[in-house]
């Protein structure tokens, strides 16, 4: 989907040509900025967004192993570090993964952290969808439809620091307090023998860490610099991933239950998200395909 000859008397793309950062700071980053930090206050304070009839993964951890408490207090604290704690299993009863009443520091507080990490995701997952429906709406709208377009190249830009947010704060969310925080990290992807996770808490883990390496990727290749570098075709090429990452991201939210609650708002969200998308991509082939047939071979 590049211009030729046949399309250089059309419009300017979405977001225009200019290269001036004042310009796109004010015109586009604050923006983008604003509305993403709005789009995760919403999310945090609207009770449409609250799972309804079924906690955060964290929260039912820490829900089962406050019932369980009385039975649990015989077992040796070895003994609670063998236990599974990731979703599907409880975690290791402490003071400090059951307290709700507001002692914790913020970043502690596996609450607040688990809808955070969610509100954040969806908002990542929002701007993937809007740097991959800019194509199609250039050619509903009948604009050029460059190679690469600064508005394309700047919500990709916030979509990758809106994602890393997003991981930052789902590492917050699961494993018992008490182990050192790389430990914390390691097993969302490893069982405490040393075995890959390959249950649903370890494949989200799985699909997510993929994601977070093409979106690091991607935000390395989003400057001119690296697009001079690597020549239009072959850095084309690498923006594709832009697909990988979006399939990525829906994998790593079914993995993580988004398919649980199928008539909650935030699954509704990502249906429409997932339907937009696919219909913009088809519009956005079909108009492609009707601009260029009428160019001589």
């Amino acid at each position: 989907m590049t211009d030729s000859s046949a399309t250089r008397s059309l419009n300017p793309p979405l977001g225009g040509t200019s290269a001036n950062l004042r310009h796109r700071l004010l015109r586009v980053h604050l923006p983008l900025a604003l509305a993403s930090a709005l789009a995760v206050l919403l999310w945090m304070i609207l009770p449409t967004f609250r799972p309804a009839g079924q906690p955060a993964p964290s929260q039912a951890a820490d829900h089962q192993g406050a019932t369980q408490a009385a039975g649990q207090q015989t077992r040796s604290q070895a003994a609670d570090h063998q236990r599974p704690w990731h979703v599907g299993g409880a975690a290791p009863p402490t003071e400090q993964s059951r307290d709700r009443a507001g002692t914790l520091p913020w970043y502690q507080d596996r609450g607040f952290m688990s809808r955070f990490s969610t509100a954040t995701g969806y908002v990542a997952l929002g701007l993937v969808a809007a740097t991959l429906l800019i194509g199609p709406a250039n050619f509903l709208l009948r604009r050029r439809n460059p190679v690469s377009s600064y508005l394309r190249r700047d919500v990709g830009t916030w979509s990758a620091v809106v994602s890393l947010v997003h991981v930052a704060a789902g590492f917050q969310v699961h494993g018992p307090p008490q182990l050192p925080f790389g430990e914390r990290i390691l097993r969302y992807f490893f069982a405490p023998d040393g075995s890959p996770l390959t249950d649903t808490f370890g494949l989200g883990n799985w699909t997510g860490l993929a994601a977070t390496v093409i979106v690091v990727g991607l935000l390395a290749i989003s400057t001119d610099f690296a697009q001079r570098k690597l020549k239009a075709r072959p850095w084309k090429w690498l923006q594709r991933l832009n697909y990988a990452l979006f399939a990525l991201v829906i994998a790593h939210s079914i993995y993580y239950g988004a398919l649980l609650r199928v008539t909650s708002s935030s699954t509704l969200l990502l249906g429409l998200i997932v339907i937009a998308v696919f219909v913009g991509q088809a519009i956005g082939v079909l108009l492609w395909r009707r601009r260029y047939a009428k160019q001589p071979s």
